[in-house]
């Protein structure tokens, strides 16, 4: 059976298990990933989705009157 791991972290960590124990544990080290690249999305989306509310919200900046 092959690995379907993407990322380079958990080939690696895949890879560093013993032979003999390698697919007893590939099911979980790929919801591992699965999580992992999960909660890396939602960080992106929610850092995107702040950047768009203070475009948003924010005021135009320029020159403004000392009077």
């Amino acid at each position: 059976m092959r690995s379907t791991l993407r990322t380079p972290f958990w080939k690696a960590a895949y890879q560093s298990l013993p032979e003999t124990v390698r697919q007893r544990y590939l099911a979980h080290i790929e919801h591992a990933e699965r999580c992992d690249l999960a909660l890396d999305a939602a960080s992106d989306a929610l850092s995107r989705a702040k950047g768009a509310l203070a475009r948003l919200f924010s005021t135009p900046t320029g020159p403004r009157s000392a009077h």
